[in-house]
């Protein structure tokens, strides 16, 4: 089945690969809630003589602007996986995911910062792999567009 995203491309779809995608949203979208939420609880734990929201304002400010950035994604996602399926939703999707890591990366800061540091390198890895894996679909389906073919491949999930 084609359909057309927000540039008017027509893109393959399949309704197997939405399936995929929502399911592998869906446990990332799990595990980084459970992660924030375990370090909240983690926090809470550990200080209770000081305020950790006193010593820390800037990283609980951050926190607060990444899950932010993170939930209004995540219903962005929500809304373009059943409206437009297609490079769009996926992007927001990966986005989303990289905003709620680096809200907890925020957290793990203020527990540890080496771990957080480790963390980060292994965020910016992450980073470079969206990034790759977008920008190869989309040079796909715009050689496929120009090239004029009849339908360019199926793009895996």
């Amino acid at each position: 089945m084609d359909a057309v995203s927000a540039v008017n491309q027509t893109l393959p779809t399949s309704d197997d690969e939405a399936v995929k995608f929502t399911t592998y949203s869906t446990a990332v979208h799990k595990v980084i809630v459970m992660v924030n939420a375990g370090l909240i609880g983690l926090l809470q734990l550990i200080n209770q003589q000081s305020s950790v929201l006193e010593t820390h304002k800037e990283t609980f400010l951050s926190f607060c602007v990444f899950v932010l950035f993170y939930a209004v994604l995540r219903v962005r996602e929500a809304i373009d996986v059943g409206l437009r399926p297609g490079i769009v939703p996926r992007l927001s999707g990966h986005t989303s995911h990289l905003f709620g890591g680096l809200a907890a990366l925020m957290l793990f800061s203020v527990v540890c910062a080496t771990f957080a540091l480790v963390l980060l390198l292994m965020w910016f890895l992450w980073l470079s792999a969206i990034v790759y894996s977008i920008l190869d679909e989309f040079i796909v389906y715009s050689k496929a567009n120009k090239s004029g073919a009849g339908s360019p491949p199926s793009l895996p999930v």
